[in-house]
């Protein structure tokens, strides 16, 4: 017999768990009154639950998102302790207003050049990976948007337990105290008001800004208008709870697909041009963002219900995802579904996720990290466990898993070792490059006298010391391997670069070759050669 759902079951623990047969079993009778739950912010026990009308179909929802003039996110806060999201609560013009400014620091560029240091979380992350079973959710996905979140906004790295943890307590996926729930939210925002306003008070003495978001968000200017301290630090908390709790639970619901559908993890590990398709259809199918509060502040009439103004509609994007009238076969999983940039995970119209970008990047970077260096994963023995504490995401709390460590030749494993040496040097990793250096490792560097590092070094310490000679001589602006050649023990590399010597202003733009002796998958000979006459000119000018 089919259960019969109510919008009161929409915020029970085993709908929770799983919607999808609900929203189905619902959406025909969209819009639908009943639903009540809380908003992000809020203290469940000492704050009242918003009631709502569930909007479920993929028309309701994308017709209240496009219309934040008739449906309000100014508001949905209102009466609690909660503090107010940064242009998630803001409504035009403010929203506008404030966005156009936002969007002068938190640019693409900045997004993109974060590649290469999100990569390095990731090879982080994946290191100490255990053979056998490990938990996806607290060994991968819980870590990476925490780290890069610390490193965007130039924190201390210590901080990404305390990120996880403040997290939770936002968005309400933690099981929590009212007096511990409240004092996490009082914690994490004492912490951004404090450091946005050192972070002011060094500008406005005239020390020149740190490379990183807060510093950018606080000199950044459109049409003569800037953030106030208040909106800076608001935006900080905003992007930490919103960003670190959906691109954990984005990763999750990606890795959980992966590893319940081997042929898409095979069609992926053949075909990384597909890597965007996939990261769309998750988010149409699984996709963590369940629903969003709006008020309404005029009459209005949606699929032949009147709705007053001044009550407040739910907009269950993920019910709009599994629409029939939009998309086919809503519950199947297909990668070569045309539309599937259509899912609603990231909003729609003027509220669209500003960090949806740097969520896509980071679970990309996750994705291929795996493809490169496992065969395969599959689920645990251990089933998952759902979260069922809030709507507000939809995930798992644990997701047990193996992966199958890729065989590769000696050739292929030593080119590998060789590549991950270079990316750690040109993310300054010294103590990383030297974890991959065997310790009886020669390097020399052959080159005039003019040259702070050319010579030889033998073992660990001395590496040690040519590595940090290198980095502290030199800015180095491109330094791009582009051809590895490995015959058993060796590995040949070619490339290009463009550095200037920091003592004497001098610039070198020239091809390299490095040739690199191999033992048990270490360095033990490293040799790199430097054209002469481009060496004097540089660093003897």
């Amino acid at each position: 017999m089919q259960r019969q759902y109510h919008a009161s079951d929409l915020a029970t623990a085993d709908v929770i768990a799983n919607p999808y047969p609900a929203y189905a079993a619902l959406r025909a009778q969209s819009p639908l009154p009943g639903y009540a739950d809380w908003p992000p912010g809020t203290v469940p026990g000492r704050d009242a639950p918003i009631r709502a009308w569930a909007l479920l179909k993929h028309a309701h929802v994308q017709a209240a998102a496009r219309d934040p003039e008739t449906f309000s996110s100014a508001n949905f806060q209102q009466d609690t302790g909660a503090p107010t999201l940064m242009l998630v609560n803001h409504d035009d013009p403010e929203h506008a207003k404030l966005r156009r400014i936002v969007v002068k620091a938190f640019t693409p560029k900045r997004v993109r050049e974060l590649r290469p240091a999100i990569e390095a979380v990731v090879r982080d992350l994946l290191a100490p990976l255990p053979n056998g079973e490990f938990d996806g959710v607290s060994a991968l996905c819980a870590g990476l948007p925490a780290r890069l979140m610390v490193h965007l906004l130039g924190l201390p790295a210590d901080l990404t337990d305390r990120f996880q943890r403040w997290s939770n307590a936002f968005m309400l996926s933690a099981d929590l105290s009212v007096e511990d729930r409240d004092q996490s939210n009082r914690d994490m925002v004492g912490y951004f008001m404090q450091t946005v306003a050192e972070r002011a008070a060094r500008l406005e003495r005239g020390e020149a800004p740190n490379d990183d978001l807060i510093d950018a968000l606080l000199i950044a200017e459109s049409d003569g208008q800037k953030l106030s301290t208040d909106e800076v630090w608001r935006f900080c908390f905003t992007l930490v709870v919103a960003g670190s709790e959906t691109t954990m639970y984005f990763a999750t619901n990606c890795l959980k697909v992966l590893a319940d559908h081997p042929e898409v993890w095979a069609e992926l590990k053949t075909d990384r041009s597909k890597i965007g398709r996939f990261l769309s259809e998750t988010l149409r199918m699984t996709g963590p963002p369940q629903r969003l509060f709006r008020q309404v502040t005029r009459d209005v009439e949606i699929g032949g219900q009147k709705i007053a103004a001044g009550e407040w509609v739910a907009l269950f994007f993920a019910s709009a995802n599994h629409d029939p009238d939009v998309f086919p076969e809503p519950e199947r999983f297909r990668l070569d579904r045309d539309n599937a940039g259509q899912h609603l995970s990231f909003g729609h119209g003027i509220h669209y996720c500003l960090g949806a970008p740097l969520a896509s990047l980071e679970v990309e970077c996750l994705i291929c990290g795996l493809l490169d260096g496992y065969e395969s994963l599959r689920p645990g023995l251990a089933p998952a466990i759902p979260q069922t504490a809030t709507l507000l995401q939809h995930s798992c709390a644990t997701l047990p898993l193996i992966l199958e460590p890729t065989v590769m030749r000696i050739e292929e494993r030593n080119v590998a070792m060789v590549k991950e040496v270079f990316a750690r040097f040109g993310a300054a990793d010294v103590p990383g490059i030297l974890e991959l250096l065997d310790d009886e490792v020669v390097i020399d560097f052959y080159g005039p006298s003019v040259i702070p590092y050319a010579g030889h070094y033998e073992t660990r310490s001395e590496a040690r010391r040519f590595f940090d000679t290198v980095l502290t001589s030199v800015d180095i602006h491109q330094f791009d391997a582009e051809e590895f050649i490995a015959s058993e023990d060796k590995v040949v590399v070619t490339g290009h670069l463009r550095l200037t010597a920091r003592k004497t202003g001098g610039s070198i733009d020239s091809d390299f070759v490095h040739v690199i002796t191999v033992r048990d998958g270490k360095w033990l000979h490293f040799r790199d050669f430097m054209n002469t006459a481009l060496a004097q000119e540089a660093f003897g000018a």
